[in-house]
């Protein structure tokens, strides 16, 4: 059973596994890199907060995930207007990637062919990342004399460090999917016919989505801000969290079939 909605013109939901995963497809319409336009992004960004309580959330871009902002259109854009389209968009990007933060489930980026520039920051942004065998990955920003954005340098640090961050936005290159997952930046690389992608990364969000929801949620909380303050800070939330959740039915759950020698059943 699966169900789908235009939420913009390239932008759709589509509601699969019997509702339990929804994935966010941003379609290339006239672009053959997959660019976004603010509107695009702002969509986006309001989808995921209009969503259906599901379990797992797919971002996907059709015809590659996605090459970033329209430069096109910003080369188009008298020189002195562009700091103001520049602004727009980033804002735009901005309340996207705090919409996928702020989910409470788990978010994964699927990742075809190419992810540059803005649409790289989108990609870090998630809570997992899923590449095709094929697919690239590249920050882009410093090839078109930009600064990067859309939290692209937060990501990296706090994944590779700060000396690899200057090396992958000073010099811009492909980084493959293989590299990639040497790098900690993708979690995994699919080896199947580009066809069979979605459905593959869709089947892992599906297990995903079969499992604790709200444990999930917190847990992501945690991770959220384990470099935020002391460590004493963090072991609070991590005492709040867990009381919280130790009266809740995933964790009655999850007790009994530890003790009963069975897989847990969650809601």
């Amino acid at each position: 059973m699966s169900r789908t909605e235009y939420v913009h013109d390239e932008v759709r939901v589509e509601y699969v596994e019997d509702g339990r995963v929804a994935r966010l497809v941003m379609e290339s319409g006239e672009s053959a890199v997959n660019t976004f336009q603010p509107r695009k992004v702002e969509a986006m960004a309001a989808a995921i907060g209009d969503l259906d309580p599901v379990g797992c959330l797919v971002l996907y871009g059709e015809s590659g995930f996605s090459a970033g902002a329209d430069l096109g259109a910003i080369e188009r854009t008298p020189q002195e207007m562009r700091p103001a389209k520049i602004d727009t968009i980033a804002a735009a990007s901005n309340r996207f990637i705090r919409a996928v933060r702020d989910f409470p489930a788990p978010v994964i980026a699927a990742v075809s062919e190419v992810a540059a520039g803005g649409g790289l920051g989108f990609v870090l942004a998630s809570d997992l990342v899923f590449m095709h065998a094929e697919a690239v990955l590249n920050t882009a920003y410093a090839r078109v004399g930009l600064t990067p954005d859309n939290a692209t340098p937060f990501f990296l640090v706090n994944t590779v460090g700060p000396y690899k961050a200057r090396e992958l936005l000073f010099e811009p290159k492909p980084i493959t999917a293989a590299e990639a997952v040497d790098l900690g930046l993708a979690n995994d690389a699919y080896d199947v016919p580009e066809p069979e992608f979605l459905d593959a990364v869709t089947d892992r969000a599906a297990t995903l989505a079969a499992g604790p929801t709200e444990v999930y949620a917190k847990t992501k909380a945690l991770v959220e801000t384990a470099f935020e303050g002391s460590l004493d800070q963090h072991l609070e939330r991590e005492r709040v969290a867990i009381k919280d959740v130790s009266g809740s039915d995933a964790f009655d759950e999850g007790l009994s079939a530890f003790l009963e020698k069975r897989a847990p059943e969650w809601d």
